[in-house]
């Protein structure tokens, strides 16, 4: 039989999408409909300067400076992380890689909320650190450049902030962002630049255009020293909106980024620093041009100048609770800029220059809308009776606009954009009881019509938003005060269990998902191969009631149960249970067993299932059961305890060998007995999430002394070398070392040690197809008594020893390892499998 190669396997793993749901947080404060939301919306729409804020990660960016700029000097300000920080570490949950950054992804949305700024990513990946610029802008590629350049044309900032401009150490892809920076903000003004067509991103226009170069007036970088120089920003005044320093409000919606721990790091110095803003290059700030007002939109233009008057009289009414009078001055500020180019002697050239000029003056006149409905209390809702949508099925969705009393709205039509492959009926109700839509999903998209212009590019600024935009918007056409405008919602779900409340997005999903328990097996190729079970949820979320027929695609030489019907009255779960028998002799590799659902001529093969850490996030992939089949000794009857502090997968992959893990929690590890346990493993970050851990580490010492074996996986440096929780002395330097080269040689120091040959003799071939990296926060200065097995190194470096150093403590064995465990197995490598066994059968092998 034929295994699926290593190589095919892993890109497939890597290339699971996730279904289009992002998560939803409370409103951060001042994004609700209140009377400091009004007043910042009125103060904003005064101010057009916009800046672009660049850095590398999700977490990386100054909460404080971004919330100062936007909600302080209300500056139309954007943040681009380049990546999604999906390479990071994880401190909530399971979830890494992809996964890791579809969360990241929204717990960096829901902060960008809080500062009040908008948000985009560009296409490079999160590969694990990196130790030098060169290697990330090599892996990274010219893509994002051309994804920033976008970005800079699109967004056309005032003024670039080089988060990491001023830093030349420390983590590649930092550095990379620094240096990227400049090279982004020069090539968007170079006209000899091309991108390609597309549709224009932000001004809501379907004009092609190949996006107009554009020459931001400076770059800033950020001074965080103890005496910072250029403009030091006042980050410690309290708002006088919200009764907080701009540090709080940022912090408090910095805190969002729960999978990083910053909650732990509030109240760390850093994050306490003045800040000075410094611009590169020789140039000079001066600060008024972070805020410039609405009248350098066009200078000498008296529409705009009577606009910018007719918003401070608006904001002085709101002041006085006249929201009356307010919505009359908006409403008339807004008028302003109707027919602006005749009133302000502007003729507009057909050139991509000028129309994004005119963009220009449209978000000036949005920001004057968004105010208008806060201070008329314009309030569109739109839901539907379900958030997932089938192909063939039909759903609905009432939509309803309320307005201020004293606002004098007129309600227009009420119509929603639906994608062209759905249809909807008639609406039924009125404009003041609301309207109910019924909705077909037909699946079809209708042909295109003789004269109709040429399809538009797809939209390339799509990949670099945080998320896709809604399904379905619905839109109310009204005028306010004699102001025509139009008002967009969302159409949402709200869906409710008995402890929570969560509003979710419409999404596409497949009439049928299959859910498949276990996702991977091992199959030890010198046992028996004993048939195995897998256990199918088969969900139908098609209302239509139907048979449908449930079984197994196999590799060669392995067989199943025959498949199953299943009758389906509406939406809801079936389960089935499939018996697999492999044959008598396996070849080593890894194979895919993928369950279906069949109906007609449709097969659905698709498993969609919610993120633990995040559950209104939906993750899709392949409904697979893959096979590791790989030679390993696990010694028998070998009972593990566990202290897990992230929902760690390495208690499942070493469950699959058959090993007895049983998790340790604070009352176990304080009050239990041990002394059963042949070894007990430390979870990544442990001594840093479980606090009861500290307390104990003297019961794990001396489990240890009296024979037992301790297995200690990385912990960060700052909490291991506070701690000190290792036997004899041992150290984790700054900066910390690592190896991000998954592919470094590894050279065995003490190659006929026990731990290296028992039960599994542990060879170079051990050490292939790791992913990602082969260790993080090793040891880099310990006591003479701990005994190093490995050496290895990335490019160009020397040697580090400390990445599995053990000692003998009394009768047992303490182990530290930083090398990747908690990686490697879950992705079925064979030989980090065969070395952790090792490290668990310590004391049965002595």
């Amino acid at each position: 039989m034929k295994a699926l190669p290593r190589p095919l396997l892993f890109g497939i793993f890597l290339s699971l999408t996730a279904a289009q749901t992002p998560a939803q947080f409370p409103p951060a404060p001042g994004t609700g409909p209140g009377l400091p939301e009004t007043i910042e919306a009125i103060d904003s729409a005064r101010v057009t300067t916009r800046i672009l804020y660049i850095t590398a990660h999700p977490d990386d960016e100054s909460s404080a400076v971004l919330t100062y700029l936007a909600r302080g000097l209300h500056a139309d300000v954007a943040l681009l992380s380049i990546t999604r920080g999906e390479g990071g570490q994880n401190a909530l949950g399971p979830e890494q890689a992809p996964q890791l950054g579809l969360i990241r992804t929204q717990e960096l949305l829901a902060a960008t909320r809080g500062y009040g700024l908008k948000l985009y990513f560009t296409r490079a990946r999160d590969f694990g650190y990196s130790k030098t610029p060169e290697e990330t802008e090599k892996i990274w590629g010219d893509q994002v450049v051309e994804d920033m350049v976008r970005i800079i044309r699109s967004f056309r900032p005032n003024i670039v902030i080089n988060h990491w401009g001023s830093v030349h150490t420390g983590h590649g892809h930092h550095q990379a962002s620094g240096i990227l920076t400049p090279k982004a903000v020069a090539l968007a003004a170079d006209p000899s630049f091309k991108l390609g067509a597309s549709s224009s991103p932000l001004s809501g226009t379907s004009v092609l255009v190949d996006e107009a170069p554009w020459k931001a007036t400076l770059i800033l970088s950020l001074d965080r020293s103890d005496s910072p120089k250029g403009y030091v920003l006042p980050l410690d005044e309290v708002s006088p909106l919200y009764g907080k320093t701009w540090r709080e409000i940022g912090l408090d919606a910095f805190v969002n980024h729960h999978t990083q721990g910053i909650a732990g790091f509030l109240n760390s110095p850093f994050v306490r620093r003045q800040i000075g803003l410094v611009p590169e290059g020789g140039a000079t700030l001066d600060p008024a041009q972070l805020a410039e007002p609405l009248t350098t939109l066009f200078p000498g233009c008296r529409a705009f100048e009577h606009a910018y008057k007719s918003l401070g009289l608006a904001r002085d009414a709101v002041m006085q609770g006249d929201t009356a009078s307010a919505t009359h001055q908006l409403a008339d500020a807004a008028s302003d800029f109707t027919d602006w180019t005749g009133k302000c002697g502007y003729a507009v050239a057909d050139n991509p220059t000028q129309l994004e000029y005119v963009a220009d003056i449209a978000r000036s006149q949005k920001r004057i809308e968004k105010a208008l409905a806060l201070a008329a209390g314009i309030h569109l809702k739109a839901e539907s009776d379900t958030s997932e949508l089938v192909v063939g099925d039909s759903f609905h969705i009432t939509a309803r606009t309320t307005c201020r009393k004293d606002a004098q709205c007129s309600l227009g039509a009420l119509t929603l954009d639906l994608p062209k492959s759905m249809e909807q009926s008639a609406p039924q109700g009125s404009a003041d009881k609301g309207y109910d839509f019924t909705i077909g999903f037909t699946g079809k998209t209708p042909p295109p019509q003789p004269g109709f212009p040429a399809p538009i590019p797809p939209d390339q600024m799509l990949p670099l938003l945080p998320e896709p935009p809604p399904l379905i918007t619905a839109q109310q056409e009204l005028t306010v005060a004699g102001y025509k405008m139009t008002v967009h919602e969302p159409v949402t779900r709200v869906t409710t269990t008995s402890t929570s409340v969560a509003r979710v997005p419409l999404r596409i999903v497949p009439a049928y998902t299959v859910s498949v328990e276990p996702a991977q097996a091992i199959e030890v190729l010198s046992a028996p191969h004993k048939p195995f079970d897998i256990f199918l949820r088969v969900h139908s979320y098609s209302a239509k009631p139907r048979t449908v027929s449930v079984g197994l695609d196999l590799p060669d030489g392995l067989t199943s149960s025959p498949p199953v019907d299943v009758k389906f009255t509406g939406i809801g779960d079936q389960y089935v249970k499939l018996t697999v028998t492999p044959p008598a002799k396996l070849e080593p590799g890894d194979f895919a067993i993928t369950a279906y659902a069949r109906f007609g001529g449709e097969k659905f093969s698709t498993s969609l299932e919610p993120l633990p850490s995040m559950p209104t996030l939906f993750w899709s992939e392949r409904a697979q059961t893959v096979v590791h089949a790989f030679g390993i000794n696990v010694p028998a009857n070998l009972r593990v305890g566990y202290i897990s502090a992230e929902g760690e997968p390495i208690p499942d992959a070493l469950r699959r060998l058959g090993i007895n893990v049983q998790m340790l929690d604070t009352a176990a590890l304080t009050f239990g007995d041990l002394t059963g346990y042949d070894a007990i493993v430390v979870g990544v970050r442990a001594y840093e999430l479980r606090p009861e851990l500290a307390e104990a580490n003297k019961r794990l010492l001396d489990y240890v002394s009296a024979g037992g074996t301790l297995v200690v996986q990385y912990n960060r440096d700052y909490i291991w070398n506070r701690l000190e929780p290792a036997p004899y002395p041992a150290k984790i330097g700054n900066p910390t070392p690592r190896i991000t080269d998954e592919n470094s040689p590894v050279h065995f120091l003490k190659p006929h040690d026990p731990l290296l040959n028992r039960p599994n003799k542990i060879t170079d071939d051990d050490f292939q197809n790791w992913v990602q990296e082969r260790g993080l926060y090793f040891w880099n200065d310990f006591d003479a008594k701990y005994t190093p097995l490995l050496a290895m190194n990335d490019p160009g470096e020397k040697d580090l020893n400390g990445g599995l150093v053990y000692t003998r403590y009394g009768k047992g064995t303490y182990i530290y390892t930083g090398l990747a465990f908690f990686r490697e197995l879950p992705e079925g490598v064979p030989g980090a499998y065969r070395l952790f066994v090792n490290l668990l059968s310590a004391s049965k092998s002595n």
